[in-house]
């Protein structure tokens, strides 16, 4: 079975050309998105503490599509290699801190890399996530709908669970519409796969690191429940429920979501 590739994409200048020694921010987008589209806001709020590194997932945004079978371990895998060769070639320097953020299927890669890696990482934040998203009859069944129609046919219900009443900066979402559309349907399929047969539930308290979790009051998908839940079972963690938000919280309020990361991953 091939390892998945994902492009890594930085939102911020590189810590190695920094005289000072800054702390590191991974950031991992949700399906169908790309991370320079949802987190490019958010990270200009953080660039006095952090560098922000992205990834896009297996054939979305830069990354190549990826047809065969894959797993929440094997992308949480792939982001401890990145961060073990952003600390070999200097990207992240020796004293740097480094901490994760992943939103939605890549909050439970967050999950994953707290239980399996976390000797990698100083904190990590769970973002409009859960530990089990969905059932996984209706993961299979939006696998056969994208293996048939395309990533087009998700794009107006996934879009109309990302954000909260209200939203007013259509062309934001409309760049996440459009990855959606340009995403590798069969990568996408692939994922759905991934997640219908991913369950942290049972595990969340082997969980040691501090963990920092965040849901939208109006997330449908990864809902506050979701969110408390976590909060219980994860023995060394803080919540934060943010209001007038659903799913996409790095589009909807960088600045707050900024802060917020920047107060609780310390």
């Amino acid at each position: 079975m091939a390892k998945p590739h994902i492009a890594v994409i930085r939102l911020t200048e590189s810590g190695s050309f920094d005289p000072r020694v800054r702390d590191t921010l991974i950031v991992g987008p949700g399906m169908g998105t790309s991370v320079q589209g949802l987190f490019m806001d958010m990270a200009r709020h953080l660039s006095h503490r952090f560098q922000v590194i992205g990834f896009d997932l297996p054939g979305q945004g830069q990354s190549p599509a990826h047809h065969e079978s894959i797993t929440i371990e094997e992308i949480a895998d792939a982001v401890a290699e990145l961060v073990e060769n952003l600390r070999y070639t200097g990207t992240i320097k020796t004293g740097s801190k480094v901490y994760f953020a992943g939103l939605s299927i890549s909050g439970q890669v967050a999950l994953q890399l707290a239980l399996e890696h976390a000797a990698l990482f100083d904190g990590i934040a769970v973002l409009a996530s859960a530990p089990k998203i969905d059932e996984p009859e209706n993961w299979e069944e939006r696998y056969h709908l994208v293996m048939e129609s395309g990533t087009e046919a998700m794009v107006e219900m996934s879009a109309s669970l990302w954000v909260a009443n209200g939203f007013t900066e259509p062309k934001k979402l409309q760049v996440q519409k459009d990855s959606m559309v340009a995403t590798d349907d069969q990568s996408y399929a692939e994922l759905c796969r991934a997640l219908a047969t991913y369950d942290a539930t049972d595990r969340l308290d082997e969980i040691t690191i501090p963990i920092f979790i965040a849901a939208g009051d109006q997330d449908q998908m990864c809902t506050v429940e979701h969110a408390q839940h976590m909060a219980e079972h994860i023995q060394n963690s803080s919540l934060e429920i943010i209001e007038n938000a659903a799913h996409l919280l790095p589009l909807e309020h960088p600045k707050q979501l900024a802060d917020l990361l920047d107060h609780n991953l310390r």
